[in-house]
């Protein structure tokens, strides 16, 4: 057994209280922690307002009690030290005292707090008093005539025997004209101001309850109105989540404080995870009618071929032609799939976020390459190029010139073997424009747009054998290049396809 574990060993018993008062301190903020969670924010504001006013509103107290409580004590000291004096100077310079005889009357100390003389000799005793208590004269101790000066009065606070606390003025006088001298108390029972402070203490303990309820109260519905928006933002969150309806927003308090802005950055999140689902729901459809055309356009060339090869090993007496015709169709078909899937591949690193590296490229050279060799592979046609001046731009040339392919080849498909095509690129501006015109069938008003879209293919005479997906490359491309591509009919007739492309601001400024 380890001895530094043991729990009888010196360290661990001086570890214990230290432990202790870890646990205590954990013990407490899980209670805390817990007390938060029990209790609403509303109440929570609302108890944390009445407390500071209860903290306020009892300093208040506490110093006007010893403001009030100081001034009467003072008030009182000066009632006294002027009674005193002006029954001293009685005392001192006035005729010979004759004791018992009180010419102010006198007054119950029990019951009364009016001030009181009362004349003592040097031995404490009392000679004459303005006031009684049980029907004689209030009787004090020797003891607080201890260190009154001669030449000056004191305040001490006292308490009659069988009688209530005094505070008095107590004064030595000296008459070496008849051989006497002694001591004056004059003073007041505390009764008086006790009783002024009683009235206060409940006054000021009263109103702070009042106070410690209204601030309680107010900060209750003070609480509850700035945590209304915040409840709406609750509940909408709820319907939202209960009902997927993104198009709701909370109302515009008109306000710029906190709640205001917080009630415009949730209308703004709102309004962005409404942008958000529908394009994602836009892309889940589109997704969807991708695959679902693509496993279309697949399935027939699919099947062309399967059933080339089947024929071809079930038939033993097949002709020869018959054998090159089905291996030129299953040719044709695997051709066209490879084209098909090299398109997929394309569109599917666009989708991903794939850019294309760029530099700058002179778009004349490109167009005049692409549109020599077309004329090569389409002799038939006629390719008439119009080239204007040179117009160079940020961007990627195989890129460029796919798109140019995409539009030529489009133009193929859609004219007559003796059609004629027309390429032309100018300068607008900032901007280079290349048209790829064709004297075919045009294009439906209403397709002018879709036909961007992939696997769309026209139902008019432009269908052909295409998988559909160019013309959705060329617009990724001349999107990636910073332009555009779209499609209109000719005034004569035919299609024409523009690409407008952002030329180099140094080139386009010289």
């Amino acid at each position: 057994m380890n001895p530094s574990l043991d729990a009888r060993s010196p360290t661990t018993s001086r570890l214990a209280p230290v432990r202790r008062s870890y646990d205590r301190i954990v013990a407490w903020l899980d209670a805390q922690t817990a007390f938060r969670r029990r209790i609403p924010i509303r109440a929570r504001i609302a108890l944390f307002g009445a407390a500071v006013v209860a903290v306020t509103v009892v300093i208040f107290g506490v110093l006007v009690y010893l403001v009030v409580e100081n001034s009467l004590v003072s008030q009182q000291d000066g009632t006294l030290s002027r009674g005193g004096d002006r029954n001293w100077s009685i005392l001192q310079f006035g005729p010979h005292y004759v004791p018992g005889r009180n010419p102010f009357g006198q007054t119950d100390l029990r019951t009364s707090s009016e001030p009181f003389y009362e004349v003592f000799d040097s031995q404490g005793t009392a000679l004459g008093s303005s006031a009684y208590l049980d029907g004689i004269y209030p009787q004090f101790s020797f003891g607080v005539f201890d260190s009154v000066p001669a030449d000056h009065g004191v305040f001490k606070t006292i308490h009659a025997t069988n009688g209530p606390q005094v505070h008095a003025y107590l004064r030595a006088w000296n008459r070496p004209d008849f051989g006497i001298r002694g001591y004056l108390l004059y003073g007041q029972s505390i009764s008086s101001i006790e009783s002024q402070l009683r009235s206060l203490r409940l006054f000021l303990i009263a109103g702070g309850f009042l106070s410690l309820f209204g601030a309680g109260l107010a900060s209750w519905l003070v609480a509850g109105r700035a945590l209304r928006p915040l409840d709406e933002m609750a509940t909408t969150a709820e319907d939202i989540g209960r009902t997927q309806d993104l198009s709701r927003r909370l109302p515009d308090s008109g306000t710029n404080d906190e709640v205001g802005r917080l009630q415009h950055s949730f209308n703004q999140m709102l309004r962005q995870l409404e942008d958000a689902y529908q394009r994602l729901r836009s892309a889940l459809i589109a997704q969807r009618r991708f695959v679902a055309d693509a496993s279309h356009e697949l399935r027939t060339p699919l099947t062309t071929i399967r059933g080339n090869i089947g024929l071809l090993l079930k038939r033993e007496d097949i002709t020869s032609e018959d054998r090159v015709a089905a291996l030129n169709d299953i040719a044709g078909e695997s051709e066209r799939m490879s084209r098909m899937v090299q398109d997929l591949l394309t569109l599917a690193r666009a989708d991903a976020g794939y850019h294309l590296e760029k530099a700058p490229v002179d778009l004349r050279p490109i167009v005049q390459d692409v549109s020599r060799q077309a004329q090569t592979l389409q002799p038939t046609r006629r390719i008439d190029l119009l080239d204007g001046v040179p117009a160079t731009v940020e961007g990627n040339a195989d890129a460029i010139k796919q798109l140019l392919w995409i539009l030529i080849d489009n133009a193929f498909k859609h004219t007559h073997e003796d059609g004629h095509i027309e390429v032309r690129l100018l300068r607008n501006g900032e901007s280079a424009a290349l048209t790829v015109s064709d004297d075919g069938p045009g294009i439906p008003a209403g397709d002018l747009e879709r036909i961007f879209e992939r696997f769309y293919q026209s139902d008019t005479a432009r269908s052909g054998e295409g998988t559909g997906l160019g013309l959705a490359i060329a617009r990724w491309i001349a999107r990636e290049h910073g332009g555009r591509v779209y499609a209109a009919n000719n005034p004569s007739g035919g299609a024409a396809f523009t690409v407008e492309l952002p030329v180099e601001k140094v080139l386009a400024n010289s």
